[in-house]
């Protein structure tokens, strides 16, 4: 009796899991037809995280010489993180540099509503355009990382302005030269260690191109970050 007990658990286990891959291909053939990119269903499994998930791979773009983060995020990538911080900071450009306006114009205060419209079009062209142009390049060059994940791990790079922009409401230069400084540095390092171990498998000119264009594109991010939100000081 034992014995036919666990032959039928066996042949349900079996039956359960032929169903699974029959679902797992199903979906894989509705995300591989013509222009499958246009439909929500090509994009559901980059947004299958947790919350826990989401705090775990922000605070690791914190630690730029802690090279696990790809490796995270391999099996995984997920475009839920790199939305919402790059949503945040909009929020967070547009209240900080009104009080900072209006810190600066007491008798003249006005809630300036382009903060919006500007941080949208830099943020999210710059989260998700340049992944894309460098995602291509490293394809090219023989770079075995796919674009999603290309674009989760530079989207959640991003996060290092989440505190860049709070301590921006001090209206002291030097400082302001510091902190974004810090910011390049702690993000450019961030890619190129988490990178370094598909660019060590490749020819040393090919990997210093990589690493050309992300110190290049970082640097951009932060100057245009700094001069176009951030760049009236009181004297």
């Amino acid at each position: 009796m034992d014995f036919g007990i666990q032959n039928q658990t066996d042949e349900q286990q079996q039956a359960n899991k032929e169903s699974s891959n029959q679902n797992v291909n199903e979906g894989n053939k509705k995300q591989s037809g013509c222009c499958a990119f246009l439909t929500v269903e090509f994009y559901t499994p980059y947004f299958n995280v947790t919350e826990n998930d989401v705090i775990q791979r922000i605070q690791g773009t914190f630690l730029p010489l802690k090279p696990d983060f790809l490796n995270l995020i391999r099996g995984n990538p997920d475009l839920w993180g790199p939305i919402w911080i790059n949503a945040t900071l909009i929020f967070m450009i547009t209240a900080i540099a009104n009080l900072r306006q209006i810190d600066e114009e007491k008798e003249n205060q006005s809630f300036v509503i382009s903060y919006v419209p500007q941080a949208t079009a830099l943020l999210y062209i710059i989260a998700f355009g340049t992944p894309i142009v460098l995602a291509a390049v490293m394809k090219f060059l023989g770079v075995d990382l796919s674009f999603f994940q290309t674009i989760c791990l530079y989207g959640y790079s991003m996060s290092t302005l989440l505190p860049i922009t709070i301590l921006c409401y001090f209206q002291n230069e030097l400082f302001l030269w510091l902190i974004i400084v810090y910011g390049f540095a702690n993000s450019s390092l961030f890619l190129i260690v988490n990178l370094k171990e598909e660019l060590d498998k490749l020819q040393i000119q090919k990997k210093y191109i990589i690493i050309g264009i992300v110190v290049t594109m970082q640097l951009s991010l932060y100057l245009f970050y700094k001069l176009v939100f951030f760049s009236y000081v009181t004297e």
